[in-house]
């Protein structure tokens, strides 16, 4: 499953896979989320796919996108 949100490239997966460790730090200094897939803690759930929210999933009319429940967890090529 792929993340079509917009703001992907700011959600910690895209951020890591890209090497970009200094906006990484300012993202998961004061952690109220994690990702569900890989288990990172982040500052904002904005900053994690919905998919891979599980139980803490906004609403998805939000601003990441639409997922189905049966993608919920799913891993994607983010």
């Amino acid at each position: 499953m792929n993340c079509n949100c917009e703001a992907h490239t700011m959600h910690y997966c895209h951020l890591k896979r890209t090497g970009q460790d200094e906006l990484l730090r300012s993202i998961t200094d004061n952690p109220a989320a994690s990702c569900s897939h890989c288990g990172a803690r982040v500052n904002d759930v904005k900053y994690v796919c919905a998919a891979h929210l599980g139980g803490s999933a906004p609403n998805v009319e939000g601003g990441h996108g639409s997922v189905n429940l049966d993608d919920v967890g799913k891993p994607h090529s983010g």
